[in-house]
């Protein structure tokens, strides 16, 4: 007797959440940010959707708005033949609580179904040069918050950082990786090795990936060929300063006051040099001399 009355109370309770629309089950969907996504709808009445109506809270802090139902659609958000809803490039700010209700002449019939967006995205913290750190942000954006998977349905969900090959970065001695619940970063020394290289970090749910993001470090118009041009330009003028210098000396040497017009390195190079006729010039003058010929001739050799 006790027994039936029990099954009796459970059938009223069951009955109960679903006159008042509580929600007997959920569905988790991970996703990349500008990825397209479909939300399924598991609670569908009539299957032409005049009874669906999709509504949305972004977190736990906010009450349910009303997005989108059979007569009501716009080009980021649409419904589906079987009354899924469909979002076009999801960006962070879709992550949350995606509730497919049934409304038949003003009033809720059966239970919400529910389903909660993740979205994964990776992003850089600073600028990416060779011989710079870089250090990347992969972070999932729950309707809990941006990194919190510490309750229910995100408490199974892990991230990890792997290479092009999916190799496991954790422990490599190159990469420093910190991470707190579902928000982790990876820092390294960038190398000329990296430049367009992916960085991958894979969502796993009780270590079954479901879902990863990658980055490409692709570094500036920097690359070798263009700093052996700077470094010749460099050493072509030091040349022209030797020259320059070894005239100075042995025309300062013979006490003469010229003007000197030289052809040098291909590049011609004007330098009207005057020079001292006394034997009493300091040391330092003559250098500060020779800095300043030395401006000009760099500043006239680069502009020709």
């Amino acid at each position: 007797m006790n027994l039936v009355k029990y099954i009796l109370v459970g059938l009223l309770l069951i009955t109960g959440y679903h006159a008042m629309g509580v929600s007997v089950g959920l569905t988790a969907v991970n996703s990349r940010v500008g990825d397209d996504v479909t939300l399924p709808c598991n609670n569908v009445i009539h299957s032409n959707c005049s009874s669906t109506t999709w509504l949305y809270a972004q977190s736990i802090h906010q009450e349910l708005v009303q997005l989108v139902n059979n007569s009501h659609r716009n080009e980021k958000i649409t419904m589906g033949s079987d009354c899924s809803l469909h979002i076009h490039k999801v960006s962070t700010a879709d992550a949350g609580s995606y509730t497919c209700r049934q409304i038949i002449h003003g009033t809720q019939r059966g239970a919400d179904a529910v389903v909660y967006l993740s979205l994964l995205t990776v992003v850089p913290l600073n600028d990416l040069m060779p011989g710079s750190n870089m250090t990347l942000r992969c972070l999932l954006y729950t309707y809990g918050g941006p990194g919190q998977c510490n309750k229910q349905p995100f408490n199974s969900l892990t991230l990890r950082w792997v290479n092009d090959t999916g190799t496991d970065l954790q422990g490599d001695p190159r990469y420093q990786i910190h991470a707190s619940s579902c928000d982790s970063t990876l820092t390294t020394e960038l190398q000329w090795t990296d430049n367009n290289r992916k960085w991958k970090c894979q969502l796993a749910d009780k270590g079954e990936v479901k879902v990863s993001q990658s980055y490409s470090s692709t570094f500036p118009d920097r690359s070798p060929t263009t700093a052996g041009i700077v470094s010749g330009v460099a050493v072509f003028g030091a040349v022209c300063v030797a020259v320059v210098v070894m005239v100075i000396i042995k025309r300062r040497a013979g006490n003469q006051k010229e003007t000197s017009h030289s052809k040098t390195c291909d590049s011609e190079t004007y330098a009207t040099i005057d020079y001292l006729t006394t034997q009493q010039a300091e040391k330092g003058k003559l250098e500060t001399y020779i800095f300043s010929e030395y401006a000009t001739i760099t500043e006239h050799t680069l502009k020709h």
